[in-house]
C-alpha cells in the first residue's frame, strides 16, 4: 500500500527500478518464441496448458493460485511484443477479472514480475535480461499441476506435467 499511496506513478513502467528498466530495454527486441494477441491471452489460448489453466481460474473465479499468479505474469512478459505491452495487459486483465483488481497489492504483484521489490537474477536471459525467470516446467516441480490443469481446462494433462516426468 505504501508505494501506491506515496507515488503517483505506481502504475507506470517508469516507476520500475533503474536496473529493471535498463535490462528490459536491452532485451525489448529479443526474439520471442511465441507472441500472443490480447484476445489469445484473455481467452487462455496459448501453447502452455498450465498458463491457460491459470487464466481460466482468473476468468471463472476472479483469482489465481498465489504461486501460479507469479508464473501468469512472467509468461505474459515472455510472450508479449514488449515489456510495456506486457505491463498494460497484466493490469488490464487483472483489473477486469480479479477480485483484487485495482488493489495496491495487485499492483505490487504485477510490478514484481518486472523487477520491483526484487533484485537482478543471473544468468542474463533473452527477453528477461536479469529479471527473475520462471518456467512452467520448474513450477510443475513445486506445485501439483495435473489436478489444477484438469480442473480449469477439463482435459488430460500433457505428459510434461505427469508426476515423475520432468
Amino acid at each position: 500500500y505504501n508505494f501506491c499511496s506515496q507515488r503517483g506513478d505506481y502504475d507506470q513502467f517508469e516507476s520500475l527500478p533503474n536496473w529493471a528498466q535498463q535490462t528490459l530495454a536491452k532485451h525489448a527486441r529479443d526474439r520471442r518464441e511465441h507472441v500472443y494477441s490480447r484476445a489469445q491471452f484473455e481467452n487462455a489460448e496459448t501453447h502452455d496448458a498450465l498458463w491457460n489453466a491459470a487464466q481460466m481460474q482468473l476468468l471463472v473465479e476472479g483469482r489465481v493460485h498465489n504461486y501460479l499468479r507469479m508464473l501468469w505474469g512472467k509468461k505474459i512478459l515472455q510472450w508479449s511484443r514488449t515489456p510495456q505491452a506486457a505491463l498494460e495487459l497484466m493490469i488490464e486483465l487483472n483489473n477486469k477479472y480479479a477480485l483484487d483488481g485495482r488493489n495496491p497489492n495487485s499492483y505490487s504483484g504485477i510490478f514484481w514480475v518486472l523487477g520491483r521489490y526484487d533484485r537482478p537474477w543471473h544468468p542474463e536471459r533473452p527477453v528477461f535480461g536479469v529479471i527473475r525467470y520462471m518456467s512452467s516446467e520448474n513450477t510443475a516441480r513445486k506445485v501439483r499441476v495435473r489436478e489444477y490443469i484438469n480442473k480449469y481446462l477439463g482435459f488430460k494433462t500433457p505428459t510434461l506435467f505427469d508426476e515423475g516426468s520432468t
